[in-house]
């Protein structure tokens, strides 16, 4: 898929998905990076960001929204469009990705980093959002 048409397909599920960051914190923020065929992949196919604006709006934007990212992202292209696919609720995202995490195969990848320490992530909100979704 051309990297446009992959940023368009992600933008129609992302930030219409309110629940993906369901109990965290204005400025929550999120870095992706989209590649190919694997997440060791030196350059990214896309990177975007997925930001909580306010309470009843998630942004996604390619440019940086000047938040430092809680959480760096990294998917294969084929792992992102099937973890979306159909436009899932945040619960059947998050298992979803549970299992991709757990049980990777080649073209499905995933993987995640931590951008802040465990106890301001705490203060924003992720300890809830962590049990709700069994993180």
């Amino acid at each position: 898929m051309e990297t446009e048409e992959l940023y368009k397909n992600l933008k129609s599920y992302f930030p219409n998905t309110l629940d993906l960051m369901r109990h965290l914190k204005i400025n929550a923020c999120w870095e992706y990076f989209i590649t190919e065929h694997s997440t060791n992949e030196e350059n990214a196919k896309l990177n975007y960001f997925l930001y909580k604006k306010d309470e009843n709006l998630l942004e996604m934007t390619k440019i940086n929204p000047g938040i430092k990212p809680d959480l760096i992202l990294y998917f294969t292209e084929k792992a992102i469009l099937d973890l979306t696919k159909e436009n899932p609720n945040a619960d059947e995202y998050y298992a979803r990705y549970r299992e991709l995490m757990y049980n990777s195969q080649s073209a499905l990848q995933v993987d995640n980093k931590i951008n802040k320490p465990r106890l301001k992530l705490w203060q924003m909100g992720y300890k809830k959002w962590q049990s709700d979704f069994k993180f």
